[in-house]
């Protein structure tokens, strides 16, 4: 009886590490490349996105009208409350300089930062993620990629800013944006650009 005991507990320590390789085989799945700025997808089609690495100092920089649905919920869907922001971003680096002239920003170096006005017409400068605390993942709907940037400023004591890039496929433009989509649980910003380099070749 013992020993059928000790071959049971053995075949269960033998399927619990079974279980585990497959789950970290699963977690594992795609590979970043933060660097090189490309990503291998579990089917093996590597995204390179290199060539979307803007060449100027201030990276990618626009305004952009949003609206706030409550509480600095923004969205880029006609709502209440109109506002103003200034965005920046890179793409796989970090930003060499801040594009507002005068405006210091607390977390430097950034590869996101998001500009709005405080009560006192003051610019504030927030970083809405960390280089390095990213990585790519595949769109939901297979038809491209995403860059994520964790880890940004404190939204409260729990809760920091995150930064979520859809690289999404185009064939017929180099790209499109990238465009403000809206805010999600006052804390992750997602945007949008369209690229042939988010298409599988």
């Amino acid at each position: 009886h013992e020993g059928g005991a000790s071959c049971k507990k053995m075949n269960v320590l033998v399927a619990c590490l079974v279980a585990l390789g497959c789950f970290v085989g699963l977690s594992q799945a795609g590979k970043s490349d933060l660097k090189a700025c490309k990503y291998t997808a579990d089917d093996g089609t590597v995204y390179d996105l290199s060539p979307l690495i803007s060449k100027e100092d201030v990276g990618y920089f626009w305004n952009q009208t949003v609206w706030d649905t409550s509480s600095n919920q923004y969205t880029n869907t006609d709502f209440s409350n109109k506002v103003n922001l200034s965005f920046q971003l890179q793409f796989c680096r970090n930003l060499s300089k801040v594009a507002v002239p005068g405006v210091t920003c607390a977390t430097s170096p950034s590869p996101a930062y998001m500009f709005s006005t405080t009560s006192k017409d003051a610019t504030e400068c927030t970083s809405t993620g960390s280089l390095d605390v990213a990585t790519f993942e595949e769109n939901p709907f297979k038809d491209g990629v995403y860059l994520d940037y964790y880890n940004g400023d404190a939204v409260s004591h729990i809760v920091r800013y995150e930064t979520r890039i859809y690289f999404v496929c185009d064939a017929s433009v180099t790209i499109t944006g990238p465009v403000f989509e809206h805010m999600k649980d006052s804390s992750a910003l997602h945007f949008h650009v369209s690229t042939k380099y988010a298409c599988k070749t």
